[in-house]
């Protein structure tokens, strides 16, 4: 067996280790990369999670201003309170108005029925003429609503309140049947 020169196991030692730093070159690239992904994921994740909590904080903005809108409105001494009592068909059903003629509406009512797909409840005015729309409202699963309307401008006082159950959407004048008065 004849020894081989130096110069020969030079090249092959040489390229055996740029192998072995490819390789682990590779294998840390992989690496990094599978890093870079868990990164971005994460920061995904943060900043959906950020925009959820603005929203989540917008939101409770709006329910504070809301909140306190409703109570300068109670607190008025022009404001009008309104008892109304459920109808023969849902007779622990409850509500309550405060109605300022230049502040608005403050609608709160509890045990009413959830309305069919198609129907919704409709608030009216009620005057010494005919009965005023003042909107639709929608009942919480636990038969609960509050709500807050502009004021009803050119109709005479209110005498009183309704409520009554019409197609959704609402109509101009009372057709459905009565659920407070």
């Amino acid at each position: 067996m004849t020894s081989r020169p130096l110069s020969f196991w030079a090249g092959w030692i040489s390229a055996a280790v740029f192998l072995v730093i490819a390789a682990v070159a590779g294998v840390y690239v992989a690496t990094a990369q599978n890093q870079v992904e868990d990164v971005t994921l994460r920061l995904v994740d943060a900043v959906n999670k950020l925009q959820m909590s603005e929203l989540t904080a917008t939101d409770a903005v709006a329910r504070a201003d809301a909140i306190q809108a409703n109570l300068s409105l109670i607190t008025l001494p022009e404001v009008a309170e309104f008892s109304l009592r459920g109808a023969a068909a849902v007779p622990n059903a409850r509500g309550r108005i405060f109605s300022s003629r230049a502040r608005g509406i403050l609608f709160s009512a509890t045990g009413l029925p959830l309305p069919l797909d198609n129907q919704t409840y409709q608030l009216w005015l009620k005057t010494t003429g005919a009965p005023v729309n003042v909107g639709v409202v929608t009942a919480g699963p636990d038969g609960s609503v509050t709500a807050g309307f502009d004021p009803v401008d050119g109709t005479p006082a209110a005498v009183g309140f309704m409520l009554t159950l019409e197609p959704r959407g609402g109509v101009d004048a009372p057709t459905g049947p009565l659920t407070l008065q």
